[in-house]
């Protein structure tokens, strides 16, 4: 007999339960009905996640999986229904960790060893938790467990604790603004305004009338009693999109807007006092902007108080396969299609792909793919891309390799010269050098390097050892 829940609200609730294991899918149906509850059991991960919304479940419970696998069920879960609590049956301390990390305070642990009475109070626990909550604050899910994004998960969960600038820069389509999104909705500002500026947009007379306001009506942006975006900002969050094309008289005008402490009234002769936070982004280094004299040095003092520095895609390969799910299950509950599995050969390809898109690229491709259903005909323009983008980098490392300084090593002594030997020891350094790039953007996976090289895994092992490559 099963101890019932002490709560007789929480009976009939309903319950979906994903486990691949039928004993165990029996086993959990037994004990979940035996609470009082409704348990809806699925064996596959797709027809789970594809009656989500038409279930309308109070609680998710995970059955045990690998982390990656449970990783990419939590955020199609919070894609899905971000209010919706998840427990997970497992005894690996990452998922615990990925769930602190990501701010899932409602995604809860339990040990594959459990004694029923842990387990039915860790479903009331987990039920009480969301009836308490009601509809939890949405933030954006920023996907990825690399050492790079793990930081920036941390540097943003701390900075709910300050109100200063916070400075993020990136190349394009790394997801700027996804960062700047996911600050606001992790601070106490979170249920006050977002506004958003491009600065890149707009020509300065416009610009300057919508970030300070203006006398006559000009701009298409702001409220028809021309007040400013700042104004509008208030209590909230202002978020400076490409502040590398700031104009220098706005510059100027800005800097001002920090010193004064507001935006100076003409009616009344004294600064309207603001109280927002202030988010810039750009796409390349203020810190050489300054250096050559582009971007006032004062101004960059003011706003790179925090600095987040978001990575390319081609330096957290490891993201990509993870991502790339999420991707997908995005566009597919978009789209209104079923759960949509990309293969492990894609993912493969992905993986050794340079990405200059970044997560933009990546979400176009994966969204053609789901629509024209077809991966064969996309892994094709990809690869077809991939050799471009090494036959440009071959083409410069030869261009480096092969220097005049080089030629002058070889023909200091014109009677020893060999025009055989001068070759193949260019071939050698060549090689050599495109091994070390090709390892390096992999962080060493050599099946992937083997893969993009187009020589066999026991080739390139050969080469390493003999070029002492480590």
């Amino acid at each position: 007999m099963y101890p019932k829940s002490a709560n007789q609200t929480d009976q009939y609730k309903k319950i979906v339960i994903l486990e691949s294991n039928q004993n165990r899918r029996d086993y959990l149906r037994s004990i979940i009905s035996g609470f009082g509850y409704t348990p809806f059991i699925f064996e596959k991960e797709t027809i789970c996640l594809d009656n989500l919304h038409s279930l309308e479940p109070d609680l998710v419970i995970s059955g045990p999986s690998y982390p990656r696998r449970i990783f990419r069920f939590i955020n199609t879960v919070k894609l899905r229904q971000f209010d919706l609590p998840v427990l997970v049956i497992s005894s690996d301390p990452l998922i615990q960790d990925y769930a602190q990390l990501n701010g899932f305070a409602d995604v809860s642990i339990i040990e594959t060893n459990f004694e029923i009475s842990q387990f039915r109070e860790s479903i009331h626990r987990a039920l009480k938790n969301k009836l308490i909550a009601g509809q939890g604050t949405k933030y954006p899910l920023i996907i990825g467990n690399s050492p790079e994004m793990v930081r920036i998960k941390k540097v943003i969960s701390e900075l709910q604790r300050f109100n200063e600038p916070v400075l993020v820069q990136g190349e394009i389509g790394t997801g700027k603004e996804l960062v700047a999104r996911a600050i606001h909705s992790q601070s106490e500002r979170r249920h006050n305004p977002f506004v958003k500026v491009n600065l890149a947009e707009l020509p300065l007379e416009l610009l300057e009338c919508d970030l300070f306001g203006c006398d006559q009506l000009t701009s298409t942006n702001k409220a028809q009693d021309g007040k400013s975006l700042i104004h509008f900002a208030q209590t909230g969050t202002l978020f400076l999109e490409t502040i590398e094309t700031i104009p220098a008289a706005l510059q100027v005008k800005l800097l001002r807007f920090f010193e004064e402490g507001g935006i100076f009234q003409k009616e009344t002769g004294v600064p309207e006092a603001h109280d927002i936070s202030l988010v810039v982004s750009s796409r390349t280094s203020l810190d050489m902007l300054v250096h050559k004299g582009h971007f006032r040095k004062d101004l960059f003092y003011r706003l790179n108080v925090f600095r987040i520095e978001i990575p390319p895609l081609r330096h957290r390969i490891e993201d990509i396969p993870t991502l790339a799910d999420f991707v997908a299950d995005k566009f597919c509950m978009d789209l209104g299609k079923s759960h949509y599995e990309i293969s492990d050969r894609t993912k493969d390809v992905f993986c050794s792909y340079a990405w200059p898109g970044n997560v933009r690229e990546l979400e176009d491709l994966v969204r053609a793919m789901i629509l024209q259903g077809d991966e064969d005909a996309i892994l094709e323009r990809l690869i077809l891309n991939r050799k471009s983008q090494f036959q440009t980098t071959l083409d410069e490392d030869i261009n480096m390799v092969v220097s005049p300084g080089d030629v002058k090593e070889y023909i200091r002594d014109l009677r020893s010269i060999s025009l055989k030997h001068v070759c193949k020891e260019f071939l050698v350094r060549i090689e050599k050098r495109l091994m070390q790039k090709v390892l390096a953007s992999t962080n060493w996976n050599r099946r992937k390097a083997a893969m993009i090289l187009n020589i066999s895994y026991k080739s390139l092992l050969n080469k390493i050892k003999a070029y002492e490559l480590g």
